[in-house]
Order: structure tokens, then C-alpha cells, then sequence
């Protein structure tokens, strides 16, 4: 009897040991896990080089966990979704992650990864102005000076609040192409614009008149974050495990640093050269990854 239940245990052990050990490695003959996205590319309304650069993220970093979490698709809507319901179709489910600049709110909505995907690029912003008002300009030396002009911003735009609280002053509309037309009809000075924008914008908008501005650079702590819904936080856990990972073994930067969105603004807009103003955000939650340099972006 003794001999018998030895041998039961020792069965029963090995066993445990099998099935304990064999989540190691992911099932590949699996199905691939479904990641939907508002439209990053494949349509004709979203082939531009930003949201290319999200789409690589996302592959990236979903790569990184392949091995140990199966196969993934990436699947994107034939119709690109208006901005103002991004968060409502990934509270809904409809979709299952949105890449985009962060915010008291959205942090509240939604569940952020709080690791920079863009490392902090859209903290710095570059302006669009009249080309004849450069020299107004070029003649700001302090915030103060800058205080006395006026910016053009969009009335759901995070730096809406930050401008306003900062003592800048704010003209806010709820349009995007209107600000072109309004800041040429010289309802207010500046257009701010996040690094990489502004050039490809005017191509776009082709409004003869309105350029870079050349010497002045304001910045403040604006991470882009990975959101998912509340209720979908295993892929959320996928999603930065496989950041970290991509961060740890420099793949990240190496993507980073080689991406035509992200060289362009780096190259075109010569942050270093510029007098930089730095404004307070005290909204930022406590849990902003800001002592940890190797996630951020200085010039």
C-alpha cells in the first residue's frame, strides 16, 4: 500500500511540475490575439508618417511578446474614427487601444501605460506665425514678453488649460483648419504646434504667408501614453512588458531615433538653438515617470 501511494505521489508531482512550467512559452499554433486600433494605416485617410510611427510602436512592443504570449494581428477600422470618440469606442470595446498625449481626464477614463511612447516629444512645442511678424518674435527674451502675444489652440487641447494656468494668453476655437484661416486673418500670433507638425502642416494647408517660427521653443511635460480600457488590462500588461522590454534591449530608441517622423522633427526644428520656455503642468499625476531620464527626450 505504502509502495502504491509513493508511486500515486510521485505521479501526481510530475504532473504539477508539467503544468506549472509549460505556460512558459505561448501555445503558437494558437489564434492571434485581435489588437483593434483606430486607423493607422491602410486607408487612404491615414497613411501620414504619425500615425505610422504609432503603428510601429505597437508592433514593436507586441513582438517583444510573442514568444511568451502568443501571436498578434493588428487589426484597424477601413474607416478612420473623429477624434472627439476615441476614448468612448475604447470604453465601449469597439476599440482596444489608443496611443495619444495624456491628460488628467483621459488618465481617469482610461487605463494608461505610463511609459512615453514618444519619449516627451510632445512637450515641445515650435510655432507657426505670419512670416512679416518674425522679428516681434525674434525680440521675446523672457516669458513675460511672450505673455504679451497670443495663442491659437483648439478648445479640447490639453494645452489649452496649461497655456491659460501658465498666464499665456489663449484665442480657443473648436475647429483645427479654422486656426490656419484665424491666425492669417491675425486673430491672434501663434499657432503652437508639437515638434514634427508644423512643416507638414503648412504643405498641407498651403496658405501662402504663414511659416516656422525660428527661434522660440516652449516646453512642458506632455507624455504620449498607450490606453486601454479598464476592463482590458491583461493586454495592457502584454502591451508594457513588451515596452520595457523593447527599452531595455534598445530596440525602442533604435526605432525612435530612426523614424522619418520623429528625425524630422528632431533635424527641422533645431531645438537646441532655440530659447526655450518651460511652463508648469501641476496636473500631472504623481505617477508621471519624470525622474527616470532614460524614458524622455532632452535636447
Amino acid at each position: 500500500m505504502k509502495k502504491y501511494l509513493k508511486t500515486a505521489l510521485l505521479i501526481s508531482l510530475s504532473f504539477a511540475v508539467y503544468i506549472t512550467s509549460t505556460p512558459i512559452f505561448a501555445d503558437t499554433a494558437k489564434e492571434p490575439l485581435i489588437v483593434k486600433v483606430r486607423a493607422f494605416r491602410g486607408t487612404a485617410l491615414s497613411t501620414d508618417d504619425a500615425k505610422e510611427y504609432k503603428y510601429q510602436v505597437l508592433k514593436l512592443i507586441l513582438e517583444k511578446t510573442e514568444k511568451t504570449d502568443g501571436p498578434f494581428k493588428i487589426q484597424a477600422p477601413q474607416q478612420e474614427v473623429p477624434q472627439a470618440r476615441d476614448f468612448e469606442m475604447v470604453k465601449q470595446g469597439y476599440v482596444d487601444v489608443i496611443l495619444t498625449a495624456t491628460s488628467p481626464e483621459r488618465e481617469k477614463e482610461l487605463h494608461p501605460i505610463r511609459i512615453p511612447f514618444e519619449k516627451g516629444l510632445y512637450g515641445y512645442h515650435i510655432f507657426i506665425i505670419n512670416e512679416s511678424d518674425q522679428p516681434k518674435f525674434s525680440a521675446v527674451r523672457t516669458l513675460d514678453d511672450l505673455r504679451k502675444l497670443w495663442a491659437g489652440t483648439n478648445t479640447i487641447w490639453p494645452e489649452n488649460k496649461i497655456f491659460r494656468a501658465n498666464g499665456l494668453n489663449v484665442v480657443a476655437t473648436a475647429g483645427y483648419r479654422e486656426l490656419f484661416t484665424m491666425l492669417k486673418e491675425r486673430r491672434f500670433d501663434y499657432f503652437p504646434r508639437t515638434a514634427a507638425e508644423p512643416w507638414r502642416e503648412l504643405v498641407d494647408m498651403n496658405i501662402p504667408g504663414l511659416v516656422v517660427e525660428k527661434d522660440l521653443l516652449i516646453y512642458y511635460p506632455v507624455p504620449g501614453y498607450i490606453f486601454t480600457s479598464k476592463n482590458n488590462l491583461k493586454l495592457a500588461d502584454r502591451l508594457e512588458r513588451g515596452l520595457r522590454m523593447a527599452i531595455a534591449d534598445g530596440s525602442f530608441d533604435k526605432m525612435f531615433y530612426n523614424n522619418i517622423y520623429m528625425k524630422e522633427a528632431l533635424e527641422r526644428g533645431n531645438m537646441k538653438n532655440r530659447r526655450l520656455f518651460k511652463l508648469e503642468d501641476d496636473s500631472l499625476s504623481a505617477e508621471t515617470p519624470l525622474n527616470d531620464k532614460k524614458l524622455w527626450y532632452t535636447p
